[in-house]
């Protein structure tokens, strides 16, 4: 009888498919590429359907479908339709749910230069050699499905081991030190127009030269004493200090970070490095030898440059700018290498903490391995594992002519384990030889600082793991409280917005000098700034979700203020700006990075701005256009001279594209006041032959049910107070892909919606998100094991 019953709903299914579906979605080109016709009501058979299925479900149960011009079905179907398919997703999430373990995920490249660092405790491009990580159809680079571990990865890991841990096991004596100190530039002649000197405009550059007494190895520390002159109604000093030489032809320098000199009066700045990692002179050669340390104030106000010439000396000069600030370096000094002990602390706390004495004996490296192994795979290793290491480790030792030399060739191969290279750790077996306690601590520990800090954990992290105590609500939730304040969460705040808004979009796009011929590409890196302190501020304030959309406020720096007319905003350092209505500019959608990202460079592109919000905020990406559709061009010969909205009117001419554009492009034509690179504007300049035409802005139009968007200011209320369960369950969704590095499918759908019922309880709060997001059953869910690789 249930096998009759099951026929007969499958046949009721298919025939009000077949009446009601069929003639837009069958076999004569399906709309949004999808057929009906021929989908398998079996879904125990046919499990490739259950996404179709889903589609099917909420495009039908949230009445979008069928179109409001098309036969409707009637109240009894569609409650059939609804019941009967999730009925059927629920059989088969309930049949197959076993069938899929949890995946052990590999590092991505930043996860391997965070985790190298910290476990090393020295500074290195460690990913330098590494093949780039491939993107997800969710825009994240973390997908354990699509992070594979070939042979060139391999290759990869095995020469950076190496390379990283002769640094940090020494095993030569206690080398030279170099101290040099310089009160005034000692470089006269230097490629270019270049304005040597001690005080530093925009255009002068303090030049200090090392010819013969420098390192080739090791830390080293550059001292800057300056003073710092501000101006009012000005933006503050930036030092910048760089390490380099100049072969010849060209200039080759390596930069620090640039430090903002906020305040008035005398300062000293330190910055250390390893010189390896910096651009060294071949000895003897070139017209300039010698290392060279450069000096500049790279703070700029984007008003006009002053033009140089040559003086009475013979020397090139800028003139001075006493609008603006500038430094006075008073010295420079050099010291390298630099250690307080020797051998340095990260040698010794890997080696001889774990002898006997300052020489490293065979029972000592029982010890070092363990220490090591137990950190590097971020659990307890069991005696068997050491054995291995050290059986490894016996094998080779003959090769090499010092204890250290092995010791070093066999730490790098735990760096190509497995056990490093994949996270969570394997489960850890109990045995009489060891205490360990459950592995789920440690598991989610290592989840837990993957997802907050792209690392390993640190000594709390495992403490509590080893204690048995993080899994414990409140100690959960106190360290991702922790996690969250500590300045290694930059990587999430950085890495989570970059993928989800797209913002490495921005980078790609080409400014049309013609369209916008005073822009600075350096804008580019303050527009995603914005955005990057924008979700930050949202986190660590705890806000609604909703401010995405209706905020009264952005995150800005000076350049970025200046760009967008906001004044009395002065320092790089990105701050909580109020803006008021007028000016159109909170929430993502005022942003010119979205924006920027979402134009031609030349003008805006509706088109991409609408992609964006389905996609991103909504989580409803509208089909790829049809593969049969002719390019506009071929339709008009004089398109590249049609205004934007020409080009989309002519879309719309075209059958085949109007039936998507008419629901697509209102999402966008919304946000026409901003133009290319974000400004408001109220007309739209269009390049016709070698003029520029005018027209005005047009930013209201109807969707095929009729209603209307017009302008921003209506786009964000709609998306906000219509659409806003919709936003935040495609937040969530995008946060659980990220913190659990794979996609989420119709096996998720009932944590899923736990999770949502959750966060809509708790008010649709940021760092809430995260807390559920933690505590939830799937990222608490254990990975599956795996082997590791024979000695």
């Amino acid at each position: 009888m249930a096998g009759e019953r099951d026929e007969n709903g499958r046949k009721r299914v298919q025939e009000l498919l077949g009446s009601n579906c069929v003639t837009c979605h069958g076999a004569n080109d399906p709309k949004a590429g999808l057929r009906l016709d021929r989908l398998q009501v079996d879904l125990q058979k046919n499990p490739d359907a259950a996404k179709q299925w889903q589609l099917v479900l909420s495009a039908i149960g949230d009445n979008e479908m069928p179109p409001a011009k098309e036969k409707q079905l009637t109240a009894d179907d569609r409650a059939y339709l609804v019941k009967w398919i999730e009925a059927e997703l629920e059989r088969f999430v309930e049949s197959s749910s076993a069938d899929r373990p949890a995946l052990r995920r590999k590092l991505t490249r930043i996860e391997y230069q965070n985790t190298m660092r910290d476990l090393l405790q020295i500074e290195m491009d460690f990913a330098r050699d590494l093949p780039a990580d491939p993107i997800s159809s969710d825009g994240f680079s973390n997908d354990s499905r699509l992070l594979e571990l070939t042979p060139v990865h391999l290759e990869a890991y095995l020469k950076c081991a190496r390379s990283a841990l002769q640094r940090v096991i020494v095993s030569h004596p206690r080398p030279e030190q170099f101290h040099h100190r310089f009160d005034l530039p000692n470089v006269s002649n230097w490629l270019g127009e270049a304005h040597i000197a001690s005080e530093l405009g925009r255009q002068q550059q303090f030049l200090a030269k090392i010819e013969k007494d420098y390192p080739e190895q090791g830390e080293f520390l550059v001292r800057v004493a300056v003073e710092a002159k501000l101006q009012p109604n000005c933006g503050f000093p930036l030092l910048e200090v760089s390490v380099g030489y100049q072969p010849d032809t060209e200039i080759l320098f390596r930069e620090f970070p640039v430090t903002e000199v906020n305040a008035p009066g005398g300062h000293v700045f330190e910055f250390k490095g390893r010189i390896e990692d910096f651009p060294l002179p071949v000895r003897g050669q070139g017209k300039i030898p010698g290392l060279v340390v450069r000096v500049r104030n790279v703070y700029d106000d984007g008003s006009k440059l002053p033009k140089g010439a040559k003086g009475k000396d013979e020397k090139f000069a800028y003139p001075a700018e006493p609008h603006l600030p500038v430094l006075q370096v008073q010295s420079v000094e050099f010291h390298g290498p630099i250690f307080d002990t020797w051998p340095p602390a990260h040698h010794a706390n890997l080696v001889t903490k774990n002898a006997s004495d300052q020489q490293v004996r065979r029972p000592d490296v029982r010890r070092i391995l363990s220490g090591f192994a137990r950190r590097a795979f971020r659990r307890p290793v069991s005696d068997k594992e050491v054995d291995s290491l050290l059986k490894f480790h016996d094998k080779i030792k003959a090769g090499f002519p010092r204890i250290e030399d092995a010791i070093r060739e066999t730490l790098a191969f735990v760096l190509i384990q497995p056990d490093f290279l994949f996270f969570p750790g394997a489960q850890q077996q109990q045995s009489h030889q060891t205490k360990s306690r459950p592995t789920g601590d440690w598991e989610l520990a290592s989840k837990l600082s993957y997802f907050l800090w792209s690392s390993m954990p640190d000594e709390r992290l495992f403490d509590l793991a080893e204690a048995g105590l993080l899994k414990q609500p409140k100690i959960l939730r106190s360290e991702v409280e922790r996690m969250l304040i500590s300045p290694k969460s930059s990587v999430f705040l950085e890495q989570f917005p970059d993928r989800w808004l797209s913002l490495d979009l921005i980078e790609n796009i080409e400014i049309s000098r013609d369209y916008h011929p005073n822009f600075n590409a350096r804008l580019k890196t303050d527009m995603i700034g914005e955005s990057r302190a924008f979700f930050a501020e949202m986190v660590r304030s705890n806000r609604r979700i909703q401010d995405f959309l209706l905020a009264d406020f952005t995150m800005l720096n000076e350049p970025l203020a200046r760009h967008y007319g906001v004044p009395g905003v002065l320092g790089m350092k990105f701050r909580h700006v109020r803006i008021p209505a007028d000016q159109h500019r909170g929430g993502l959608l005022g942003q010119a990075g979205f924006l920027l990202a979402g134009s031609t460079g030349a003008d805006s592109h509706p088109v991409r701005r609408a992609v964006w919000i389905r996609d991103r905020l909504l989580d409803d990406p509208p089909p790829p256009p049809p593969a049969n559709v002719p390019s506009l061009d071929s339709i008009d010969p004089k398109f590249h001279q049609l205004s934007m909205r020409e080009k989309l009117q002519a879309h719309r001419r075209d059958p085949s594209c109007a039936s998507c554009h008419r629901d697509l492009d209102p999402w966008g034509i919304a946000l026409e006041n901003y133009d290319a690179v974000g400004l408001w504007r109220t007309e739209v300049r269009t390049k016709k032959g070698d003029k520029m035409v005018t027209s005005p802005v047009v930013s209201k139009d109807s969707f095929s049910n009729g209603s209307e968007l017009d302008g921003p200011d209506k786009l964000k209320e709609r998306l906000a107070c219509e659409y806003g369960d919709q936003f935040a369950r495609s937040l969530m969704r995008r946060l659980l892909t990220y913190a659990l590095g794979r996609s989420l499918d119709l096996r998720d759908q009932k944590p899923v919606k736990a999770l949502d019922e959750k966060f809509a309880a708790a008010g649709y709060r940021m760092r809430d998100m995260v807390q559920l997001v933690v505590s939830s059953e799937l990222f608490n869910k254990p990975a599956n094991e795996e082997k590791i690789l024979a000695p």
